[in-house]
């Protein structure tokens, strides 16, 4: 069986489901946000935990995605004082529409 995995914006969410090594396992939404360009792995623990730390190891890989670059939008703003424009580049949000995310199957 595979994770069932939802996205809206730069959430991701992994269903809850049980396991006989893990238990119970509660739904999750991780914030890819901090994750920009990143190729990213999401592993289970055997407490249940996610983890995408991958400078240590861990108990089972979930799923593995290309998460998008960041992107960045002009905006212009006035100083208060002075009221001379500036042109900053905001953030958009991240938007995992259309990412391919492969899933493994999960434990037993």
């Amino acid at each position: 069986m595979k994770p069932k995995i939802k996205v809206k914006d730069s959430k991701l969410t992994i269903a809850g489901f049980t396991t006989e090594t893990t238990g119970k396992v509660a739904q999750k939404t991780l914030d890819l946000s901090g994750h920009a360009g990143e190729y990213l792995r999401i592993w289970l623990e055997k407490d249940g935990a996610y983890s995408t730390d991958k400078r240590r190891d861990h108990f089972w890989q979930v799923a593995e995605l290309q998460v998008p670059e960041q992107t960045y939008q002009e905006k212009v703003t006035k100083d208060a004082e002075t009221g001379e424009e500036t042109v900053i580049m905001e953030p958009l949000p991240i938007n995992l529409d259309g990412v391919e995310i492969q899933t493994f199957d999960l434990p037993k």
